[in-house]
């Protein structure tokens, strides 16, 4: 069946590049920067001592001595997916019926798939082929009900994926991170190196949930562990910084797929063969077709930052801040655990002596084995990003901070999946792609074609300084979403989303000073039946994964984000 055979690939490439899409919208909130947290990320003009590294290197220059950082993110992510009830496949009633006709055209999904799958017709029976009701109600029964539809899923603990050792699961996501930086001799220079990890996002989901079909497991980390950055002070009121980012990035997914509604295009296409013989088909709508596991990494992805900053005057302070693209090269491995059904269908093309047939349309013979192993290798582009930044001296103790910032997401036109050695699923999908006058696949490739856009954002921050010792700090964000309307899923569910944060700084004394944060992002995004290419389309030949054919679903996404740090002198 089409959706059977492309679903398992189609899973992996989807939930990599939904993940993907991750990055505009957890752009910055994995820093663990107190001061940018409180601030809603306003601070390309204001730059937060270390963390100046990431967010505007010109800031490195404020470091007075040597300065060590300390700090810790804790996040928690609440994800709760609803679907309602799917609005296709169509039966006898939306397609004229004919029962003395035995080619109809067009032919009903709920018929073709009775008509082709003999156990539905020793199951149900149909005594009276002229009573379209009894007609209807078998082919009914053998379609069967979505066990998702009209259901409710939520995430449980955080999963993140760690250097070395994969997928993990935590009870709680806490992040230590830290760094250093020197003022030079002259003052009018300084250097520092930070750890931190400018993308991070990891869930679980309970297996047997609607919402495993699309991430069970899911987990990326993209971890800087050394920035060397330099600062200069090139007249008394601008200053320029540069740094080198070298950085570990790090994919993991595990999730079920399964034959969506959206299969029966494959039986199509395979009617479309001259003399072909039809495959047994052992494997329903909705069934379970098997698990995926996946795991990618790339040791060392390497990137630049670079920064002004301009004191205009007193109370006028302008920054610039631009952040190379950089490229993970990620190689892991792959398995995919297939349930006893799919392999029967595939067995039934081996004996029926299909996959010949699939050789000469692009395709290749079937394994039709229980577990499929091998390595795959994809890029992964973190697209290049501008900021700009005012931070204005309303009052002697108030200061507003502006930003806006520029992503240039539709860097993602195509995603690239090339394995070890031709699979099942890919040489099905060459197939499909050759019958449908497409080029997605080849039998050891995979290439997805993408809809991402560039993204404008703005944040505001306001900053009051309460005394000598105690600033306080609120800022808020709408954060614009990189992911089509027709490009929504589960996977990474947040579209358009907002930030609410609030923060507090305290000198200690003349060497310590304690930061701390919290921040809310709230997103909800309602997709309806057929709409998004990446999770519910009722297009046939749509070559992606559609767990959830013709079923309109929504997505609540509520975050809560602390952030504290301690800074010091030595």
């Amino acid at each position: 069946m089409k959706k059977s055979a492309v679903t398992p690939m189609l899973a992996m490439a989807c939930s990599f590049m939904a993940t993907e899409a991750s990055a505009q919208l957890l752009n910055n909130l994995s820093i663990g920067s107190p001061k940018a947290l409180g601030l809603a990320n306003a601070v390309t003009a204001d730059p937060p001592g270390i963390d100046s590294i990431h967010f505007n290197p010109a800031g490195l220059v404020q470091i007075q001595g040597r300065q060590a950082n300390l700090k810790f993110l804790l996040a928690n992510v609440e994800i709760e997916s609803r679907f309602g009830e799917p609005t296709l496949p169509t039966d006898v009633y939306d397609v004229p019926f004919d029962p003395n006709d035995p080619n109809p055209d067009p032919i009903s999904d709920q018929q073709l798939y009775y008509n082709l799958t003999q156990q539905c017709q020793d199951d149900y029976p149909i005594a009276d082929p002229t009573d379209i009701d009894e007609v209807a109600r078998a082919h009914a029964l053998c379609w069967g009900e979505d066990p998702v539809a009209n259901t409710i899923t939520t995430t449980g603990n955080p999963v993140l994926m760690v250097p070395f050792m994969g997928l993990q699961e935590s009870p709680v996501l806490l992040l230590p991170m830290g760094g250093m930086a020197f003022e030079g001799p002259s003052g009018d220079w300084a250097f520092g190196s930070a750890v931190y990890v400018p993308e991070g996002i990891g869930y679980s989901r309970d297996i047997d949930s609607g919402g495993a079909y699309q991430g069970q497991e899911v987990g990326l980390t993209r971890l800087t562990y050394f920035s060397p950055t330099v600062a200069v002070r090139i007249t008394d009121r601008l200053s320029a910084g540069a740094g080198i980012t070298f950085s570990y990035h790090g994919l993991g997914i595990k999730t079920n797929f399964r034959a969506s509604g959206l299969t029966l295009g494959y039986l199509r296409n395979l009617n479309s063969i001259p003399d072909s013989p039809l495959p047994a088909i052992d494997l329903g709508p909705y069934d379970n077709v098997g698990l995926l596991t996946m795991e990618m990494e790339d040791l060392f992805s390497v990137g630049f930052n670079f920064g002004l900053l301009w004191e205009a005057n007193d109370w006028l302070t302008l920054g610039f801040s631009y952040r190379s693209e950089s490229i993970a090269e990620l190689e892991g491995d792959y398995s995919m655990e297939y349930t006893d059904n799919f392999i029967h269908t595939m067995e039934g093309l081996q004996e029926g002596g299909l996959d010949a047939v699939l050789a000469v349309l692009d395709g290749g013979l079937v394994n039709a084995v229980a577990v499929e192993k091998g390595t795959v290798k994809s890029e992964y582009i973190v697209p290049q990003s501008v900021a700009f930044g005012a931070s204005v001296q309303l009052l002697p103790r108030l200061r507003v901070n502006l930003d806006a910032k520029w992503i240039e997401y539709s860097r993602w036109d195509e995603l690239t999946f090339s394995f070890s050695q031709n699979n099942d699923f890919l040489t099905l999908a060459s197939v499909i792609n050759t019958l449908a006058g497409l080029d997605y696949a080849d039998p050891d490739e995979l290439r997805i074609p993408r809809g991402y856009e560039d993204t404008w954002s703005w944040a505001i921050g306001a900053e009051y300084q309460w005394n000598n010792n105690l600033v306080l700090r609120a800022g808020y964000e709408p954060r614009s979403s990189a992911i089509p309307d027709d490009r929504t899923d589960l996977l990474f569910p947040i579209g358009d989303a907002e930030l609410f944060s609030a923060g507090v700084g305290w000198q200690y004394d003349h060497i310590t000073r304690v930061e701390a944060a919290v921040g809310y992002l709230y997103s909800h995004t309602k997709t309806d039946a057929c709409e998004s290419r990446n999770a519910n389309s009722c297009k046939e030949g749509d070559v992606v994964y559609n767990p959830y054919f013709a079923t309109p679903f929504e997505n609540e996404v509520n975050a809560y984000l602390v952030a504290v740090s301690i800074d010091r002198k030595f």
